[in-house]
């Protein structure tokens, strides 16, 4: 299993410059992971994370911060990745990243 680690700083989301983002796959299923980072302004929030591909969304729950990518995802040359998190009256979504993949 491969994992992609995040960066979410308020509501920008990037890669986590000491893990590797090369040479990822396309169509791979059930191998990379997601895995995320938060700073405060998330702390007890309900977490998940959106996938987009061709405009269509794919959430995952986030669970202890990480969630497999799911297939959906990872069949075209890139994808979008954003998180939401919600707690009592509260919400704070990301931005988008884009996270290519070879062909």
């Amino acid at each position: 299993m491969r994992i992609l680690r995040f960066i979410i700083s308020g509501q920008t989301i990037r890669p986590d410059p000491a893990c590797d983002f090369s040479n990822i796959a396309k169509g791979t299923k059930g191998y990379l992971r997601a895995e995320f980072l938060f700073s405060p302004e998330w702390n007890w929030c309900r977490k998940a994370a959106v996938f987009t591909v061709l405009r269509k969304e794919h959430p995952v729950p986030l669970i202890n911060n990480a969630c497999e990518i799911p297939a959906e995802a990872l069949e075209r040359n890139s994808f979008k990745v954003y998180v939401v998190g919600e707690k009592d009256g509260y919400r704070i979504t990301t931005d988008k990243m884009e996270v290519k993949q070879n062909g």
